[in-house]
């Protein structure tokens, strides 16, 4: 009978090991607004400052980025946000200016790998939003889960990058479905 009590509590141990090990390895996100771009996105931890530059037609082009090691690597976690200079997208338009977008961005990061364009994605907190992902390795060997968004006047590039594909597939998509266009909540 002894070694059945041990051998339960041995078990359920076991189980709340697991299940706090499991709870603690997801990051935790916060709202940070872009700048002053109307824009904001969910991140894990302190993203350092906002880069702001701009494109060659003047619009406006935001990067803010952090890195996590929650999954003993580390991680880049950011987003790349245009803010179109004097153009609105019509929402036909958008997931070919997200391919255009990402297009230029692969030769940018020296792209060699692409899994190729999964588009039809939509947004809950800003309907009129079309997506893209897809799924990259650089020159380095870096493995990178792209997203990018677009309506309106504004363009997501949401992006995670690391020595190996991120393994919390749950906290990818809560990133990359934490895009916030101007007005939304």
């Amino acid at each position: 009978m002894k070694n059945i009590r041990n051998g339960i509590y041995a078990m359920l141990a076991l189980l709340v090991f697991t299940g706090f090990t499991t709870f603690t390895q997801a990051p935790k996100f916060k709202k940070v607004p872009v700048s002053d771009s109307g824009c904001s996105i969910y991140i894990p931890g302190d993203p350092g400052p906002v880069d702001l530059s701009y494109s060659p037609d003047s619009s406006k082009v935001y990067t803010i980025e952090t890195l996590d090691s929650t999954y003993n690597a580390y991680f880049h976690m950011g987003a790349i946000v245009v803010r179109l200079k004097n153009m609105t997208m019509k929402e036909d338009e958008s997931e070919d200016m997200v391919i255009s977008y990402l297009d230029y961005l692969k030769t940018a990061f020296n792209i060699k790998k692409a899994a190729g364009y999964g588009k039809g994605h939509t947004l809950t907190t800003h309907p009129t939003a079309k997506g893209v992902i897809d799924y990259w390795e650089d020159a380095d060997g870096d493995q990178w889960a792209v997203k990018g968004w677009a309506a309106e006047s504004t363009m997501f590039i949401m992006f995670i990058y690391g020595p190996k594909e991120f393994p919390n597939y749950n906290v990818q998509s809560v990133f990359f479905e934490g895009a916030r266009f101007p007005g939304d909540k």
